[in-house]
């Protein structure tokens, strides 16, 4: 259900997105009224590219950067909050609550008030039973152009073949035109091989150009377009803009047709054609709406533009070209992220940049990557932008970690997240203790490795690994590369856990015992004692293991198995052998509050 309120939250978002570019299009095609239908029919591909793919590029001329419809992501996510047992990740479209998303940290009540028992907020469930309106909507959609397929098939089941000889410029082909007494109006129906199907008894010289006209819907591939727009729209029903985009991308297509029709012939046969639009449109084709057809509808306006067109200036086609493409950039690009979000901006590190200066002691060099290792617990969006070049900035943003397309940005998510100080929150019983541990630094590559030890309201510690490197520019520190690594386990990880021995030597480098997954003292152990004993988790020391130390729970990869057993039985040996190399790694668990309690992770050890 979590799930489902995200995914909804997310296409809400996509929807104001596309509004935007359709109500853009509308005005840009309302300055091509007097220009052939052509440039409007391509306008409306915008709206599709749009609507199909978020294009990852940024640029000064994007619309966005007039219109912030949605101001941040952390004001959407007031709708929903999502921590709890199930840790929902924030790379998903929608994040927790603002502040915690601006990165202020949870503590005391505040946490309880934000929802860490696991339990759906009103609004979650209003969102996931609207995710479910929705998606029945879609398969309503769907099944209607099945339907409409089957119905026009069987219209024309006794149809009579009428080859007729095309010719394009200097190719002659042969198309395939039937004939039927069921129809009241020509169409072409098909997608991959569209035919022609026009009724019996038509007169030669109005069947030459009306055969014109499908025969131009069967060239440009239109059967294919009004699929893709009709499965849009099926997608975006919930858009009321999304309907008038479709029935005017309808329009366009039919009137640059009968455009290219008159083209082709000359303006002398625009009566004659007229006419035969009109004794059509009294028989509409009972399907126009449908995916699968093309019929003779909106007689009235076609009519119309027909009379009124006027092969146009050379000029005048030059400029609208121009102006399709620069709305195409506008639209299709992303806001560019604005430079005076924060006095720190950087510039890009380039190849240029010269390294950090000899002279620059260890220590100074340690002391800023533990600046930058605590803003990322932190969650301080200002210094992170402050230490980081434009490209990390990039980034960043791609991977949803930062957020610079509102008016306060913003930088991490809720849980689950490295906190700054370790064990506080849980009740530890021993002395905080930070939140990440500088594994490796190699100042000649100027390269650094960090272990964040990440809390999640389940709870839980999982380890993250990030690597860096940096430079100095202008002697000012700078992030130029950064990745992270979570190993984690489970449907909401971006990662399948930890699943061979190097991995796990680097994630528990600093041991178990008195450390950040030391459960006896971090203080989650005792709340999870408390939650997980009635629902019989992590009463196996081979389950309690693998989960607790973000194994992977792919078996093909590790296998966890019970050595040895003491005396008393409340301590465990554990083998944990990683079957890709073969290496083996032996672990200790205990059961700290009896011998009805949950087991946890005492001390690991190198194996044979």
């Amino acid at each position: 259900m979590e799930k489902a309120s995200v995914i909804f939250l997310a296409f809400l978002q996509r929807n104001g997105m596309v509004a935007v570019v359709i109500l853009a299009v509308f005005a840009v095609r309302a300055l091509l009224r007097k220009c052939p239908k052509k440039y409007s029919y391509a306008l409306w591909a915008i709206v599709g590219i749009r609507m199909l793919f978020d294009l990852p590029i940024a640029s000064g001329w994007s619309l966005f950067n007039l219109f912030r419809l949605v101001k941040s992501r952390s004001q959407m996510s007031e709708i929903a909050h999502y921590t709890g047992v199930s840790g929902v990740h924030a790379q998903t479209a929608v994040q927790n609550v603002t502040q915690i998303s601006a990165g202020s940290r949870v503590t005391g009540d505040a946490a309880s008030e934000a929802g860490l028992t696991g339990a759906m907020t009103t609004s979650q469930k209003i969102c996931a039973v609207l995710f479910f309106v929705w998606l029945i909507g879609i398969f309503l959609f769907l099944g209607y152009g099945m339907y409409s397929y089957i119905k026009c098939r069987s219209m024309v089941r006794t149809a009579v073949r009428l080859t007729v000889n095309e010719t394009s410029g200097n190719v002659r082909r042969t198309i395939k035109i039937w004939e039927c007494d069921c129809i009241p109006s020509p169409f072409v129906l098909g997608i991959f091989c569209p035919q022609i199907y026009i009724p019996f008894r038509m007169k030669e010289e109005e069947q030459q150009y009306i055969l014109a006209h499908e025969s131009w819907h069967i060239r440009r591939h239109d059967s294919l377009w009004k699929l893709i727009a009709f499965v849009l729209l099926a997608v975006y029903w919930w858009n009321p803009l999304a309907w008038i985009a479709f029935f005017y991308m309808t329009r366009d297509m039919e009137m640059s047709c009968d455009e290219a029709v008159l083209a082709q012939f000359g303006n002398q046969i625009k009566k004659g054609y007229s006419a035969s639009l009109l004794a059509f449109a009294m028989e509409r084709h009972p399907y126009s709406f449908a995916p699968v057809a093309f019929g003779e509808a909106d007689a009235g306006r076609r009519i119309k533009n027909v009379l009124n067109f006027k092969k146009p200036h050379t000029w005048v086609a030059a400029i609208a070209t121009v102006l399709v493409a620069l709305v195409a950039v506008s639209c299709l690009t992303n806001q560019k992220p604005s430079e005076t979000k924060t006095e720190h901006t950087t510039e890009k590190v380039d190849s240029t940049q010269q390294p950090v200066q000899e002279n620059a002691g260890a220590a100074i060099i340690e002391q800023n990557i533990r600046e930058w290792a605590q803003a990322f617990c932190d969650r301080d969006t200002e210094k992170i932008v402050q230490m980081t070049s434009k490209e990390v900035q990039s980034n960043l943003e791609k991977i949803h970690i930062l957020w610079m397309d509102g008016d306060t940005p913003s930088f991490g998510w809720s849980s689950p997240w490295p906190w700054g100080a370790f064990g506080s929150f849980f009740g530890g019983t021993g002395e905080e203790m930070d939140g990440y541990w500088l594994h490796e630094i190699n100042t000649e590559e100027q390269t650094a490795e960090i272990l964040y030890y990440v809390e999640s309201s389940d709870p839980h510690v999982s380890v993250w690994i990030e690597n860096i490197h940096y430079a100095q520019e202008n002697g000012q520190f700078q992030i130029t590369q950064e990745k992270i690594n979570q190993f984690a386990d489970g449907p909401d990880a971006k990662t399948d856990g930890i699943a061979s021995a190097d991995e796990f030597d680097t994630a528990y480098a600093q041991g178990i015992s008195d450390t950040q997954m030391d459960y006896c003292i971090n203080g989650m152990g005792e709340v999870l004692n408390k939650n997980m004993v009635p629902i019989g988790a992590l009463l196996e020391p081979t389950d309690a293991a693998r989960q607790l130390l973000n194994l992977s729970s792919d078996k093909k990869l590790v296998s966890v198995e019970k050595e040895s057993e003491s005396a008393d039985k409340t301590q465990v040996g554990i083998q944990i052998t990683f079957l890709k190399d073969g290496q083996k790694r032996y672990l200790s668990m205990i059961q700290p509050w009896g011998k009805e309690g949950i087991w946890v992770p005492a001390e690991a050890k190198e194996g044979k």
